[in-house]
């Protein structure tokens, strides 16, 4: 069982703001067209000096929909967790049709911020962004030869004409030229948002003739990573955090293909993705205060629903049963729950429903609040470290 006063403290204490105060989380645009925050509010930031390096994220683009509210990719959590600074360079939703369009002020913006950390003593800069976002991070690396790595999550833009297609075509001719220390790419199969044309197999042929370290996962990696935003999932960060972060660290990778082929461990990246920062797990020795059918799941378990990564851990709060349950990708919380016929049913936030049943080694079914999905996971048992 979790220490529960130490567990619930930390999910539910309110998030530190960064100093300086411009770093704030969850700020909203006003009259601004860009702003910098942190990227993730319950982490400390190590500061230049202590720092591996800074990680600049850019987000994706919708239309006029409120697309800075997206967080960034759980993957970066991940690297942050091991070492690096991470933040977001958002933009206004309603400024993204300005004439001449977001693309190259964007692009000189992230270039700005980026000599600027680098001037406040970031050893070493990242460029990171999904499918906008992720076009931004090659044009920047296209105009600017000094940044450390980039990492370019399902990276497009619409190219000019009546049409408005995607042309795979204008990100592989960056591929060809652009300059940086190294450089990952993540094209996931069926990505319907480029008509599910097979990119990889396009950009790796350029790849492999640069000279500097390039990573790629594309339709023909394993971990079935699929979809326009396959790249910004849980299911990414557990298949490929690790070997990220490790081709990020690496001292002196050589010129070429950086293998992911080694089977990262599973446990350590969930603590990593879900646990708070200095929260500790501990195993009750005395169970006598337990209900009966909540021993089978004592301690924290996690599983993999559709591609999001959730653990779940049942406490007991003065005899109160309650749920504790968090995904990388959303707020933390404890809920009240309800036992009963072996089952342990807990209502969230957004009013989803998640329930525990002891079936096989135990089993979560998450449904949403509508009734509409349901999805269904095998648990597994965090140790503590």
């Amino acid at each position: 069982m979790i220490g529960v006063a130490g567990l619930i403290a930390a999910v539910l204490a309110p998030p530190a703001l960064a100093a300086p105060d411009d770093l704030a989380c969850h700020q909203e645009p006003g009259s601004r067209f860009y702003w910098v925050e942190r990227a993730f509010c319950d982490l400390e930031m190590a500061g230049p000096q202590r720092a591996h390096g800074l990680v600049i994220w850019n987000h994706g683009i919708s239309g006029t929909t409120e697309s800075w509210r997206a967080p960034a990719a759980p993957v970066l959590r991940l690297i942050q967790v091991r070492g690096w600074d991470v933040i977001m360079l958002k933009r206004h939703h309603l400024a993204e049709t300005m004439p001449g369009g977001p693309l190259d002020r964007t692009v000189k913006r992230t270039l700005a911020e980026a000599a600027a950390q680098r001037q406040a003593g970031y050893k070493k800069i990242v460029l990171a962004g999904q499918s906008f976002g992720g076009y931004v991070t090659l044009e920047a690396i296209d105009t600017a030869p000094d940044i450390d790595a980039a990492i370019a999550f399902s990276p497009g833009v619409r190219v000019s004409g009546a049409s408005g297609a995607l042309d795979p075509a204008v990100v592989e001719r960056i591929l060809e030229r652009a300059r940086v220390g190294r450089l990952a790419v993540v094209l996931p199969k069926n990505d319907a948002l480029f008509g599910n044309i097979a990119r990889g197999v396009r950009a790796r042929p350029i790849l492999a003739k640069r000279d500097f370290p390039w990573l790629m996962v594309d339709e023909t990696s394993p971990g079935d990573i699929v979809g326009h935003g396959g790249g910004v999932t849980g299911r990414f960060a557990l298949r490929y955090g690790a070997c990220l972060a490790e081709f990020l660290d690496a001292m002196t990778p050589a010129p070429g293909q950086f293998s992911c082929e080694r089977k990262s461990d599973d446990a350590r990246v969930v603590r990593d993705l879900l646990l708070p920062l200095g929260t500790r797990l501990s195993v009750a020795t005395n169970d006598a205060d337990v209900p009966p059918q909540l021993r089978p799941f004592l301690g924290a378990r996690w599983a993999l629903l559709g591609d999001t990564v959730a653990l779940v851990a049942p406490v007991v709060d003065r005899g109160k049963v309650r749920l504790v349950y968090r995904t990388a990708g959303a707020s933390p919380g404890v809920y009240d729950a309800v036992v009963a016929d072996g089952v342990v049913t807990a209502i969230l936030r957004n009013k989803a429903t998640v329930q525990l049943s002891a079936e096989g080694d135990g089993t979560i079914i998450w449904t949403s609040a509508d009734r509409s999905i349901t999805l269904k996971g095998s648990l597994t048992r965090v140790e503590d470290p």
